[in-house]
């Protein structure tokens, strides 16, 4: 872990994450950046273009509870763009996927733990693969996502 981040969660959506995190024997910063990375991967949101950053209601100090994150940098690297694509602070996107892809992310997550490996992990195609190529078309600098390895990646190796 080489990077720390703090954002405020909601009591509830907290027990929610010690909940799972408990269950599944993995550490927090994971359970979210997976829950992120799957939303993000699958268009859970419609992204947002030419709109100011949105964030969560506010509903008083005494709702919310200050979590630290530690973070690989790809994981900083992936919270970083998705709330450049959903215009939302990482406070409001991890409450987004809580409410609105948990059920289906836990359905996924447990599918994928019975048909693979047993390291509570999803593949490393699935959870860790995530990149970005910068290149200039017609005099205009363009940076280009890639939520898993590029076509040509994956045509290299086979």
């Amino acid at each position: 872990m080489t990077f720390e981040t703090t954002t405020c969660i909601s009591y509830q959506h907290c027990e929610l994450l010690e909940y799972y995190t408990k269950q599944y024997n993995i550490p927090l910063h994971t359970f979210i950046y997976l829950l992120i990375n799957y939303a993000a991967k699958k268009e859970k949101y419609r992204f947002q273009a030419f709109t100011r950053l949105s964030y969560r209601k506010r509903m008083g100090k005494q709702n919310w509870k200050r979590v630290h994150l530690y973070v690989y940098h790809s994981e900083y690297e992936l919270y970083l763009d998705v709330k450049k694509l959903w215009k939302m602070s990482l406070a409001k996107i991890i409450a987004y996927c809580l409410d609105n892809v948990l059920v289906e992310f836990l359905n996924y997550f447990n599918k994928r733990l019975k048909e693979t490996n047993t390291d509570n992990y999803p593949n490393y195609y699935e959870s860790r693969s995530y990149t970005f190529h910068f290149y200039k078309e017609n005099g205009i600098h363009c940076c280009q996502f890639h939520w898993g390895p590029p076509p040509e990646v994956l045509q290299q190796t086979a």
